[in-house]
């Protein structure tokens, strides 16, 4: 189970960092899975209209803290 929350955990961080640099900047690389979270779901919910870059920031770091959480012994 630790591996999968770490397998998960970096996933979802790289999801985050990539979704931040596309909606930033143009990201051509592995976009079509990374970025689907900002482009299916931050980019047509109103909620999350002029937000999107803390969203994707709060996803990488829902990443980071689920790899150490465990990593925790």
């Amino acid at each position: 189970m630790r591996k999968f929350s770490r397998l998960f955990g970096l996933l979802l961080f790289a999801i985050g960092v990539s979704g931040t640099i596309d909606h930033l900047a143009a990201q051509p690389f592995m976009g079509l899975l990374l970025n689907a979270p900002n482009r299916l779901i931050f980019e047509r919910l109103e909620f999350f209209e002029g937000r999107e870059v803390f969203a994707n920031l709060s996803l990488a770091f829902v990443g980071v803290v689920l790899v150490a959480f465990s990593l925790r012994r």
